[in-house]
């Protein structure tokens, strides 16, 4: 991918890669010098010109970081605390950013709907329960996702299908509908049986290939911290929480400590079974999926080895 100023659109954030910004510092340098100039990796303007684009690289993972603690889906820290009273909510004693952040968007994707939070967090409490997002269709017809009017959908991760139902039914309001791909039946107080629909998240694997280019001092061990990393990283995404490529670099980074000035990363790409095809910008994740990798999906090749 050709070089291109950082930029914002309806999407995000956009920047380019490293290995964009070395080649466009190459061409500016061959046209200073002259097309005929050496720049090979044993070159030592070629690796100072690596130095200055993996400092712009660095500026731009905490500009990233910063854009991305601004939003919702993915602040932390004491970021999501002062994003919390915006919508009426504080932190709970001993909460996780992910749990906090999963009743910000309940707030939010509910327009503040006490009922839609009480079922969210009835859910997440349930033995096994790992994650869960709640859909609400507050309309008088189906919206763009199939919910029914006046209907929500839990999409659930873990946990027992038949407590998630019951859990559903204990907080939502009579009249108001579930929808999902599975249904259980839940008896009431009077011995009435209820049908109770909910799903799963379909779950994207997103696999990552990383070249790098060792320097002096570089240690083989370090790709096994960044795979370890990287997993660490998605962990914690939420059901349609999308995965912003460049942010991996700073994963990477600080994943091998004082081995970082030791190698740069020269491309990194990603694949999503659920989506198709390699990018170096985003991987979606739809509002009903969820995206996960492992250290064998974690391809790293470091040049010369």
């Amino acid at each position: 991918m050709a070089y291109f100023p950082p930029y914002i659109d309806g999407s995000g954030l956009h920047m380019p890669t490293y290995e964009d910004r070395l080649s466009a510092l190459c061409e500016a340098y061959r046209s200073i010098f002259g097309l005929e100039s050496e720049l090979s990796e044993s070159v030592p303007d070629y690796q100072l010109l690596s130095v200055f684009a993996r400092s712009l690289d660095d500026a731009s993972a905490l500009v990233l970081s910063a854009f991305h603690q601004m939003n919702p889906l993915y602040a932390s820290g004491q970021s999501l605390d002062l994003l919390l009273p915006l919508y009426g909510l504080i932190r709970l004693p001993g909460e996780t950013d992910a749990a906090a952040r999963g009743r910000l968007l309940t707030a939010l994707s509910s327009r503040g709907s006490a009922m839609a939070e009480n079922i969210l967090s009835e859910i997440l409490s349930v033995s096994g329960v790992r994650k869960a997002a709640l859909h609400v269709n507050d309309a008088d017809s189906p919206d763009a996702k199939g919910i029914p009017a006046h209907s929500f959908c839990a999409v659930v991760s873990g946990g027992s299908l038949q407590k998630i139902a019951e859990a559903i039914f204990r907080k939502k309001a009579p009249g108001i509908g579930t929808w999902g791909a599975t249904t259980k039946q839940v008896t009431d107080e009077s011995g009435v049986s209820h049908d109770v629909s909910f799903s799963r998240p379909v779950t994207s694997y997103v696999s990552f290939h990383i070249d790098i280019t060792p320097y002096e001092g570089f240690d083989a061990s370090v790709t096994d911290r960044i795979r370890r990393a990287v997993v660490d990283y998605l962990a914690p995404f939420e059901i349609g929480q999308s995965l912003i490529v460049p942010s991996v670099y700073g994963v990477c980074y600080a994943a091998a400590g004082e081995k970082a000035k030791t190698f740069a990363i020269t491309d990194l790409y990603a694949t999503a079974s659920a989506a198709g095809g390699t990018t170096r910008i985003q991987v979606p994740a739809e509002w009903n999926t969820l995206l996960a990798t492992g250290e064998e999906m974690i391809t790293i090749v470091v040049s010369g080895q």
